[in-house]
């Protein structure tokens, strides 16, 4: 007994130890290595169009899951090459969320910085995590407005998850509600952890996702629920609203289209699928069939990036696609998916 109460009190003071130094040295600590432990400590807020990367970042321990990676941002918060000079003037814009970002990833092993790096054009990523086409029409005319930057092409990555974030955002309009209680009480203790015990917060956030992991591996837990992943609504029998939530995405992209003609700025719109995509749904789907219409009459291009994957069902399973494709536990691409999108992105333009 006197042999436990001994080891319970070192284990005890230990730990106060350890979180005293890391509540008042952890961030130095942290920041001393530049690893940014907190996906949101990378962002900063624009009363325009909400938020973008903060300016002139440059780390090589950005942590997304399970992965430590690369980024750099410019002065003006775009994701790009370390290496890069910063110019105004661009050819083409790309803009989307956490695909179009390439998240997880440094600028050059994702599809936008691939295609930038082997057609030598000058190209933009203006790209952010969780952005829809509510986003995309405010800070385009908010950039354009400002002369921040200029171009003659915009490429709009349309992720299957923009219909809902659409959605919320027009609701939030409305109701002037940000999110439920509970999302918000679990951010305020996220966002406290981070800032207060950062060493701690970037520990358990590597306990959780080799759980997950592991569940997946071991358990054969499926993370690609069936109904409640967000790419459901287009192949889902009945989905909440889906005729209105579809409207409502497509009068933004018809804004933002307007806006772009009216600056004589070329529109394409660039789809791709999601790891459930390829579980659940099917090659000509509701998604694509939406996009591919709405181009008909407004695009310079459609680019199908969705297509492709469906095309090697005839050589392999759905679970070797996306084990192949697709970081582990998590809906985005790798470096191998972005190198298909950026090799359809090289096909479409004749390069």
């Amino acid at each position: 007994m006197l042999y436990l109460k001994n080891i319970t009190k070192i284990l005890l003071i230990t730990l106060l130890l350890f979180f005293f130094t890391d509540f008042f040295f952890g961030e130095r600590i942290l920041k001393k290595f530049r690893i940014i432990y907190l996906e949101e400590l990378l962002k900063v807020s624009n009363e325009d169009y909400g938020y973008s990367f903060k300016s002139n970042i440059n780390t090589n321990f950005a942590v997304w899951g399970n992965t430590y990676y690369k980024l750099c941002t410019d002065s003006r918060g775009f994701k790009f090459n370390c290496k890069d000079k910063e110019i105004k003037n661009y050819e083409i814009a790309f803009i989307g969320d956490s695909f179009t970002e390439g998240i997880a990833l440094p600028f050059e092993k994702t599809f936008v910085g691939k295609f930038k790096e082997e057609t030598k054009l000058d190209i933009v990523n203006l790209g952010v995590s969780s952005y829809s086409p509510n986003i995309y029409l405010k800070k385009i005319k908010h950039l354009i407005s400002n002369k921040i930057v200029l171009f003659n092409h915009l490429i709009v990555g349309i992720d299957l998850t923009d219909l809902e974030d659409d959605w919320k955002r027009r609701e939030i309009k409305k109701t002037r509600d940000t999110s439920s209680t509970n999302s918000i009480e679990q951010f305020k203790l996220k966002l406290f952890l981070a800032k207060n015990l950062p060493t701690t917060y970037l520990i358990l956030q590597k306990i959780n996702w080799y759980i997950k992991l592991e569940l997946i591996k071991n358990l054969n837990v499926d993370h690609l629920d069936y109904s409640k992943n967000r790419a459901s609504w287009s192949y889902i029998k009945k989905y909440d609203k889906l005729n209105e939530k579809i409207e409502n995405q497509v009068d933004n992209m018809n804004e933002l289209f307007n806006y772009l003609k009216d600056n004589n700025i070329k529109l394409s719109i660039l789809i791709y699928p999601h790891q459930a995509s390829i579980k659940y749904d099917v090659k000509d789907s509701l998604y694509k069939k939406i996009w591919k219409n709405y181009c008909k009459n407004k695009c310079f291009k459609f680019i199908d990036a969705y297509s492709i994957f469906f095309d090697e069902l005839n050589d392999t399973s759905k679970d070797e696609i996306m084990k192949k494709y697709y970081i582990k536990g998590d809906p985005h691409f790798n470096e191998k998916g972005n190198d298909v999108v950026f090799k359809i992105l090289l096909n479409k333009f004749n390069y």
